[in-house]
């Protein structure tokens, strides 16, 4: 017997119950029947039920023996034997009889109306009150259905009353209790009313994975170190009240190793359909557990340093599972929690999920080389089309894709390095360019090649300081350097994560730097003083909050795994201890003559008609930077444009005074000819 049959047969039992009583109270079934032509439908389903030619007792009787004998041998599949085994197993402060016939039958009379309103007259009449559309409340049931009391004895102890079963039905979240005039009505949550069907719940609201449908324990592709630990804490004796607190980054394989785990158990898995919690009632979840046989698992956001404490799941005592971020944590809680941290996976590790993913014996070492979580893995895997030749630009794609998805708000992607785009640096600093580039295409093998004096995951992340005066190119060196690794460039929107609120600023950057590290974009601070600032003494309570914040930002960076850029035009302010925590520093000085000039001659359009001697004393006198190059080139090809000549000297002296102009300064005196 399948749930919705099952199902269809308790709710046949419940009518029948509704219609002895209501014999008792108003006379005849042929009475009945007049009164309420509907019960025709019901009694023809119990002919055809094989309960045709008896009497309504001993349909009743014949019916809970055959309830009885399918609980029998399928009661482990069916939600309705599952309620009434959890009501009376103890666990939900329930009597240790259970849920009695006649108390399921008056539970299943909550929703009786919603499922048949033709019935609602009927249920209305026989509890003596109208107008409530078939919804009962606990005393009308109480007074209706509850017989004299009787004396327990030790072999047959006293059976709950329906107040009892109810307020134990109530608690536990499979009945709620909304005030209607000077009732208080009983109803079925939708979403419990139709796993009793046999249905899923509403997959707006929930997401329910049944067993065979979750991933087998072995078939994980995890470290060893966590395939121990996981081992080592199954064998344990496990407590009714154990949690799985799943520690990692987005994207990390979180879910997978909870749907694992609860297979593992014979359970499916069951979670809100969004990962924000706050934003779904959770008082059904406990209820909607216990009938699909289903292990929770609930997502929590703290913001950094902060202790959150697990949500209550009425109707469920099982174990679960809860899914957090790097930081923060759990308060202390009457569960046994056991903690399970995913990092990120190394190459080895993502070599096999890549084939895994891509159904391939082999995978380029470019696409071992994207460091992105398992799940974020797999996902962005999903992107590549059969047969395509280049697998890494599908990928790539996704991840560019997912990023402003995950920053949106908060960062915004800067535009990529355009072929043929000036980019022109000083001797000394192309080398420490050149080593930059080199230290982010090699972290992860440079941090398994130190020695253990370095610490774990020394080399993981790469943080870049790039300090000069405004214009000398830095934002150019940083599109550059992530055109170089090939991987997406994210500038941080400051005036969207700076919050006036406590805690908003260290969440918004936490987002930030979570997002970043799991797809293995770049990261840009631009003007980073205005974040990294020194300490102050603390002489007011904004003191206290902006020196915590700089705090925490400090802690972040020295764990952020990715790879960041912060630019800056004063680096006086920066307090020392984030310069400290910068790889490496490059500095930026103003272009010199040579500079300059390989500039102009990058920035002036082809066809120009300005002399080489004029560009050589331009470039000699007018100490300008690259951006402030940029910015007159840019005008000059304008003023030539809207005269329709070709740009000579005339247009390029012009541009140059209104460059000076706009800094405030004086034009160095240039030849009148040339």
């Amino acid at each position: 017997m399948n749930a919705a049959t099952h199902f269809r047969l308790w709710l046949l039992r419940s009518v029948l119950a509704l219609v002895e009583r209501a014999m008792q109270t108003s006379g005849s079934l042929h009475e009945l029947l007049a009164r309420h032509p509907v019960l025709q439908s019901t009694i023809d389903e119990a002919a055809q039920s094989g309960l045709d030619g008896l009497t309504l007792h001993d349909a009743l009787t014949q019916l809970d023996d055959r309830l009885d004998q399918f609980a029998a041998h399928a009661g482990e599949t069916l939600p309705l034997e599952r309620l009434r085994r959890a009501l009376g197993s103890g666990a939900l402060g329930s009597n240790p009889l259970g849920l009695s016939a006649q108390g399921l039958s008056c539970f299943l009379l909550c929703g009786l109306a919603d499922e048949d309103p033709q019935l609602a007259p009927l249920v209305d009449e026989l509890l003596g009150h109208d107008g409530h559309d078939g919804r009962p409340s606990r005393a009308l049931l109480s007074r209706c259905f509850d017989a004299p009391e009787t004396t327990a004895t030790p072999t047959t102890p006293a059976t709950p009353t329906t107040a009892a079963t109810l307020a134990a039905l109530l608690a536990a979240g499979f009945l709620r209790e909304e005030l209607l005039g000077r009732w208080r009505l009983l109803s079925v949550p939708p979403a419990v009313w139709d796993v009793l069907h046999g249905l899923p719940p509403a997959a707006g609201e929930w997401r329910f994975t049944p067993p065979h449908e979750l991933p087998l324990l072995t078939g994980l592709i995890l470290p060893e170190p966590l395939l121990k630990a996981i081992a080592h804490q199954r064998a344990a004796a496990a407590p009714a009240a154990l949690c799985w607190a799943l520690r990692g980054a987005a994207g990390s394989g979180r879910r997978a190793l909870a749907g694992a785990l609860a297979r593992s158990t014979g359970q499916g898995l069951i979670e809100p359909a969004s990962t924000q919690a706050e934003a779904h009632p959770l008082g059904t979840m406990g209820a909607l557990a216990t009938l699909l046989g289903a292990m929770p698992l609930l997502t929590l956001h703290p913001a950094p340093g902060e202790r959150l404490a697990l949500p209550e799941l009425p109707g469920y005592r099982g174990a679960l599972a809860v899914r957090l971020p790097c930081y923060g944590g759990l308060a202390a809680d009457r569960r046994v929690c056991r903690w399970l941290e995913l990092g990120m996976p190394s190459p080895q590790e993502r070599r096999r999920h890549w084939c895994l993913a891509l159904g391939s014996s082999e995978v380029a070492d470019d696409l071992v080389g994207l460091r992105v979580p398992r799940g974020t893995l797999h996902r962005v895997a999903r992107a590549v089309p059969p047969g395509c030749v280049d697998p890494l630009s599908a990928v790539m794609a996704e991840v560019e894709e997912r990023g402003r998805f995950a920053l949106d708000g908060v960062a915004h992607r800067v535009a990529p390095v355009l072929r043929g785009e000036a980019f022109l640096l000083a001797d000394e600093a192309r080398e420490e360019f050149a080593a930059l580039g080199a230290r982010c295409r090699h972290r992860e093998a440079l941090g398994a090649a130190l020695p253990a004096a370095f610490g774990h995951g020394s080399a993981a992340g790469v943080r870049a300081l790039f300090k000069g005066p405004s214009g000398t190119g830095k934002t150019l060196a940083a599109r550059h350097l992530a055109a170089e690794i090939g991987r997406p460039l994210y500038r941080v929107d400051l005036a969207a994560t700076v919050s006036k609120y406590i805690g908003e600023t260290e969440r918004n950057l936490e987002r930030v730097f979570e997002a970043a590290e799991s797809l293995d974009i770049v990261l840009l601070i631009d003007e980073g003083d205005a974040l990294m600032a020194g300490r102050t003494g603390v002489s007011s309570s904004t003191d206290r909050y902006a020196n915590l914040e700089t705090n925490y930002l400090l802690q972040r960076l020295e764990a952020y795994a990715g790879i960041l850029i912060v630019t800056t035009n004063a680096p006086e302010r920066i307090d020392s201890a984030f310069a400290r925590r910068m790889d490496v520093t490059l500095e930026f000085p103003l272009p010199d003559a040579d500079t300059r000039f390989d500039l102009w001659l990058a920035h002036l359009v082809a066809d120009n008609a300005v002399s080489d001697t004029r560009l050589d004393e331009v470039a000699l006198r007018c100490a300008l930077s690259g951006g402030q190059i940029r910015n007159a080139a840019l005008h000059a090809t304008l003023l030539s444009l809207q005269q329709g000549s070709a740009l000579g000297d005339a247009e390029l002296l012009n541009a140059l005074q209104r460059e000076y102009r706009k800094a405030g300064l004086s034009c160095p005196s240039l030849s009148a000819s040339i």
